[in-house]
């Protein structure tokens, strides 16, 4: 049932993200860059502080695959999440005071000023749903950790889409958003009703905070590069160019909805394989994952970076022409992200929380050296493309990182036939970039099939020298099998064995 599990959260995520994609090309048509970067900013401002309820997750998914008891396991995290929500609220009210009353920042506007407020209200409240998702994914229920958040997704883009339409701006999203993320709760607080309450056990509480003391390290870490960066892209330029950023992002981070249910499905998997020393299965599951994300999605990514450009500006305009940029460079950060996730899984896996703990000091010096490098008005002051940069440089590092640590410490393997597939897939796209110079010039929608083409193309080569072959055709109509994936998914809300 694990290609099951991935693709009962992939199948939703896909439909939330072309649902995503579609309402945000629609909110950044009418409204513009401006608007997006203030919704952006007051998101960032909000979540800097937001690894204060994210320190216990990893630990509970960790203890309940291990087999500690769920009901007290319940009880513990319950509690540990309560207070550090608490926390969290407090912290970012009274940094937020404190900037504006001690330290007399002058925020862009009072419309910003507002759109934090909403934005951490929604953000407290839609800590329940955080807590109701990590629950259901230390039980390897995807189904019902996914739903909440994909109900919630489907109100969010199709609420936004009206609310810009009627011309309203940044503060109705924002107290949308907040009422939304107040009924999300109420709707987790009913699923969670069929967990049975356990008793609150100092002991167990010890190893919440033994494994979650270097988690800690990482989720601060994730936190800052996650958040920081767009706070002084704001800082040193404008709203309006993160929301340039932001609008290639949302785009070129399409593909990162394939993380979530590989990080969810493969941290207790490989907890389990490795307390079993059963490490040629975890190989076997990094060999197919890689292989399976190299041939369908790398030469997707390849060809709409060569193509992006004229369809992009077609469809919002040519004000997004710094967007263009940014997104060239997002698409290529996600895939190393994606390329590189069983590592850090694995390092969680082991246990080796201090070690990964270091992994993210790590990525956080380079993070610092970066975003100074390439965003400072000292330095290259590259704004937008800047912050794209950043991501990139910061992605490539962590991987680096993360091979040194799993090659030194675990028995994980490189596969060689994976690089050949890379460098050929490379030399394809390279040799279509240079083709795509001449073809534009020909017709105005040249793209519409060149695209067709490329794929055609790359696979039929792919095909002739054996990279790909009939087993692999067969795993992607499998993986694409959404029936039997909704077979299990009404398995598992109706509470049936999967």
């Amino acid at each position: 049932m694990l290609k099951q599990r991935f693709l009962v959260h992939f199948g939703t995520q896909i439909i939330i993200q072309l649902l995503a994609i579609a309402a945000g090309i629609i909110v950044a048509r009418i409204a513009g860059p401006s608007l997006v970067g203030v919704l952006s900013y007051g998101t960032a401002y909000t979540s800097i502080l937001a690894f204060i309820t994210g320190i216990f997750g990893s630990a509970h998914i960790k203890l309940v695959s291990e087999g500690r008891e769920h009901s007290n396991c319940l009880a513990v995290y319950g509690r540990l999440r309560n207070v550090s929500a608490i926390v969290y609220f407090i912290a970012t009210a009274s940094m937020f005071l404190i900037q504006k009353y001690l330290l007399n920042y002058k925020f862009e506007s009072k419309e910003v000023q507002i759109v934090i407020i909403f934005s951490l209200i929604a953000h407290f409240l839609s800590l329940y749903e955080g807590y109701s998702n990590i629950v259901y994914t230390a039980n390897l229920k995807q189904a019902k950790a996914n739903l909440p958040g994909f109900y919630r997704d489907i109100a969010w883009h199709i609420g936004r889409v009206v609310i810009v339409i009627l011309g309203l701006r940044a503060i109705t999203l924002a107290t949308y958003k907040m009422i939304l993320s107040g009924l999300v709760a109420l709707y987790c607080a009913f699923l969670l009703k069929e967990f049975p309450k356990g008793k609150y056990d100092k002991n167990l509480a010890k190893d919440y905070f033994r494994i979650s003391i270097p988690a800690l390290i990482i989720v601060i870490v994730n936190s800052i590069t996650g958040y920081a960066d767009k706070l002084l892209l704001a800082h040193y330029t404008n709203t309006t160019q993160l929301g340039y950023y932001s609008t290639a992002h949302s785009l070129g981070g399409m593909f990162m909805l394939i993380a979530m249910p590989v990080s969810n499905i493969f941290f207790p998997l490989f907890s389990k394989m490795i307390s079993m020393n059963n490490w040629e299965g975890v190989n076997i599951n990094i060999f197919k994952y890689q292989e399976f994300i190299i041939l369908f999605i790398f030469p997707l990514m390849c060809i709409l970076a060569i193509t992006v450009k004229d369809p992009l500006l077609l469809v919002l305009g040519n004000r997004y022409k710094p967007s263009v940029t940014p997104l060239i460079i997002l698409l290529f950060s996600t895939y190393v992200v994606l390329l590189g996730l069983p590592y850090a899984n694995v390092i969680t896996g082991m246990g080796k929380f201090y070690i990964y703990a270091w992994t993210n000091v790590i990525k956080l010096i380079i993070f610092i050296i970066s975003i100074t490098l390439f965003v400072s008005p000292r330095f290259l002051n590259l704004g937008a493309t800047g912050l794209a940069c950043n991501q990139l440089v910061l992605n490539l590092s962590g991987n680096l990182v993360y091979l040194f640590y799993v090659m030194n410490y675990g028995k994980v393997r490189l596969f060689m036939k994976n690089n050949i597939r890379h460098l050929v897939i490379i030399l394809i796209s390279f040799i279509a970039f240079l083709g795509s110079r001449y073809v534009k010039n020909i017709y105005e929608y040249w793209w519409l099939f060149y695209i067709p083409l490329y794929l055609i193309v790359c696979y039929g080569i792919l095909i002739t020298f054996k990279l790909i072959g009939k087993e692999h055709w067969l795993l992607l109509a499998e993986a694409l099998n959404f029936k039997k994936t909704l077979n299990y998914a009404k398995d598992e809300m109706s509470n049936r064995d999967v």
